[in-house]
């Protein structure tokens, strides 16, 4: 696959999008990264967040990161659309950048931190602050196709509704952490490092009470690297310490040299929420740098690193004292977790390890290629499909959110027409249509087969045997069936159970006009009427959206005076004849298809304003998981 890594992320200051990058590589996938550093770790931004009046500042970076953004995303897909974009670390508001890029195009989000989370670890109290960044990690995930997280525990934060795109990508350790060294000189001091942010789920003030309980050791050296919030009190706390050596930071590329230097890499002690949540990267580092791991006795630390630790109770400086000194008098015992640690790290947290997880998602989720792709004048990203009609567009704009919403894995559309839906569908999915009206087969076939679809001239009783759908589409073709209730109990029929049925059909009885007449339709449908017939056949949970105001009421306008026209043509012909034409009826070229877009554009976002007003009805139910 090839996969476009995409973001604001820094790969200095957080080392989880390496590990990804290399992981897929390892998979054998093609790689790319546009990437523009917003130059604001998680520190920053959730300041920024809590103060309102510092939003201004945080907007402008990012509009200027983004702005780069859109320039090395052209630059590297020019030739080749990706088959996936992974959103990296920090990603709250770059999914959203990557969503308008790539529509069509299953996004990864990696969510390796959540905002409100955060916040509350660092000490903001519950309030609206807290609420509103729960929002923004609500509105990322619902925009993400596969949402990678670190633990099984950070998992179960996910929305129920979203639990099906988690996946689970332990931190793991770049490769450029890996490599023995030699055993040191059991008269030396034992050496001891702890690295971090200095927040409270790091627990550093635990270190430093510790450290002030070794203090008259000569056999326990420390060295304490970086920065934050806590650092002062850790400082204070080990203050009666003077074999600790205190280091700013140390530069990415130095960093895993400077550890290795070390015996034992100190994990988190930390008593909060967060402490218990979490599998932080200086253990995934430590081990793979050969030090012996210490750490808080954590339910996702055990997990992970199993029996290639030494786990001390969490918040408890006294039991990590006796841990570092019993290390320190017990030289072999060290050698043996060492080893331990290492080789826990060359079988599980090398970056192709890792990654496997999401590796399988993506190899089972996405397993066609998608089409080529051209640049709009504006630079989205999007594949060559056919254009669609007007009243289509606005449709579509109700349809398309619901398809990302309910991320399906495989598509089934009845009556696809000539494709204008179904080349935007198909993309990125196992997708299969049914046409019967040969004309419009074929172009349909023409435009949906070169993104990986499959189309058969056939109404839904050509669909093979048994085969059933995560999501069962009919657009435009209920109204045209006499038995509208029969038929619809057919297509449940196909929905695989816990799967869904999205329709479309033209709205409100009373605007039944000479267009409804001409191109077959026996009937239109109000909302309660659409979603008690979707409960009469056996689903459940019915949503029903309208869409078109207030364009759709002009639209209806002009095509009921084309049909007054052209209807005198149709004379005699029955409602199978007009249905089998209607789906060639007004297709825009491509000069009246740019104007289309264009014009409708505002119009798709206006109508968003009135979900309950407009002239067509999208409708959406789910088939019951027992049936």
């Amino acid at each position: 696959m090839h996969v476009l890594v995409f973001g604001s992320y820094d790969v200095h200051a957080h080392p989880r999008v390496r590990v990804l990058v290399e992981g897929l590589r390892a998979h054998d996938h093609t790689v790319v990264e546009a990437n523009c550093p917003l130059g604001l770790d998680t520190a920053a931004r959730v300041a920024i967040l809590t103060r309102p009046w510092r939003l201004p500042l945080l907007a402008w970076r990012i509009i200027r990161c983004w702005s780069c953004l859109v320039r090395r995303a052209r630059a590297v897909v020019r030739d080749q659309r990706p088959d996936a974009v992974l959103v990296g670390y920090l990603g709250h508001f770059d999914v959203w950048l990557a969503r308008w890029l790539f529509p069509l195009t299953p996004i990864v989000l990696d969510h390796l931190v959540f905002a409100a989370d955060t916040a509350r670890d660092r000490g903001v109290r519950p309030s609206w602050k807290t609420r509103l960044l729960a929002r923004l990690d609500q509105s990322a995930l619902s925009r993400a196709d596969v949402i990678v997280v670190d633990t099984p525990e950070h998992a179960a934060m996910v929305p129920v509704e979203l639990a099906d795109r988690a996946v689970v990508v332990p931190v793991g350790a770049p490769v450029s952490w890996f490599g023995g060294r030699a055993d040191q000189d059991p008269r030396q001091p034992l050496r001891a490092v702890f690295f971090g942010l200095f927040t409270p789920l790091q627990g550093a003030p635990v270190v430093g009470h510790a450290l002030a309980q070794l203090a008259g050791r000569d056999d326990l050296e420390i060295t304490m690297i970086g920065s934050g919030q806590q650092l002062p009190e850790a400082r204070r706390a080990a203050a009666a310490n003077h074999h600790v050596r205190w280091r700013d930071w140390v530069p990415a590329e130095e960093l895993p040299a400077v550890i290795a230097d070390h015996d034992v890499c100190l994990g988190i002690f930390g008593t909060g929420p967060k402490t218990h949540r979490v599998v932080p990267n200086k253990v995934f580092q430590g081990a793979a740098a050969g030090c012996a791991i210490v750490t808080g006795d954590t339910v996702p630390q055990r997990a992970v690193l199993g029996d290639a630790a030494r786990y001390v109770p969490v918040g408890d400086p006294t039991a990590l004292a006796e841990a570092l000194a019993h290390l320190a008098e017990n030289r072999a015992e060290l050698r043996a977790l060492r080893h331990a640690a290492t080789e826990r790290a060359a079988t599980d947290f090398m970056p192709g390890a890792v990654v496997r997880p999401l590796n399988d998602r993506l190899r089972a989720m996405y397993p066609t290629r998608p089409s080529p792709t051209t640049l709009t004048p504006h630079g989205v990203l999007m594949p060559a499909m056919p254009y669609l009609a007007p009243n289509a567009a606005l449709r579509y704009d109700v349809v398309g959110r619901l398809a990302i919403r309910l991320h399906p894995l495989d598509v089934l559309e009845i009556g696809c027409g000539q494709g204008g839906f179904g080349s935007r569908l198909a993309a990125g999915r196992r997708y299969l249509a049914v046409e019967p009206d040969p004309d419009s087969y074929a172009v349909a076939r023409s435009r949906i087969e070169p993104v990986g679809g499959t189309v058969l001239n056939a109404d839904h009783t050509g669909v093979p045997t048994g085969s059933t759908y995560d999501l069962v589409c009919a657009f435009e073709v209920l109204e045209h069936l006499d038995n509208d209730k029969a038929a619809l109990a057919d297509w449940v029929e196909l929905v695989r159970p816990g799967g869904h049925l999205l329709l479309s059909v033209p709205a409100w009885p009373h605007r039944f006009g000479s267009w409804d007449t001409m191109v077959g339709h026996y009937r239109r449908y109000t909302p309660d009427a659409l979603a008690d017939l979707m409960r009469d056949v056996g689903l459940v949970g019915p949503e029903t959206f309208l869409y078109g105001w207030p364009l759709g009421q002009v639209l209806e306008l002009v095509r009921n005076r084309i049909a007054g026209r052209r209807f005198s043509a149709l004379a005699g012909s029955s409602y199978e004849e007009r249905t089998a034409g209607s789906g060639r009826v007004l297709q825009p070229a491509r000069l009246s298809g740019l104007l289309a877009t264009g014009g409708t554009m505002p119009f798709r976002y206006l109508q968003r304003l009135a979900p309950r007003q407009g002239t067509g009805l999208v409708a959406l139910a789910r088939r019951p998981a027992a049936s």
